[in-house]
């Protein structure tokens, strides 16, 4: 009996260290890519060309200063071009900032999400 426990464990510990390993390598690599977080939009604004409807998206942010951030909206990934800029404190809630359109249309200008101590300038 005590042979046939040792095979299975011989059998199983492989596997098991391989599900490990590339839960680790996931964890790597998900932390590489810099923030990933919900944010609230309050109200409807377009992202470029795209309308992000009033409600929860989430948002990923290289650690990078600038460069391109992305919004996963159902199964569409809007991608945009932003800026930080450093703020002092963390902030208490999700801010979301609009520009009018001169057709009567707002435009995302800043996203500071969270908990982050800076916030995202869009289309810079």
């Amino acid at each position: 009996m005590r042979t046939e426990t040792r095979q299975r464990v011989d059998r199983l510990l492989p596997r098991a260290l391989r599900a490990f390993g590339l839960a680790g390598f996931l964890a790597m690599t998900t932390l590489a890519q810099g923030l990933e977080q919900k944010v609230l939009f309050h109200i409807d604004g377009k992202v470029g060309a795209e309308v992000v409807r009033k409600g929860s998206y989430v948002l990923i942010v290289p650690e990078a200063m600038q460069g391109t951030a992305e919004i996963k909206v159902g199964k569409r990934t809007i991608s945009i071009a932003y800026s930080k800029q450093v703020i002092e404190t963390p902030a208490g809630s999700d801010r979301v900032t609009y520009k009018m359109n001169e057709d009567g249309s707002r435009s995302v200008a800043t996203i500071t999400p969270k908990g982050q101590k800076f916030t995202l300038v869009i289309g810079s």
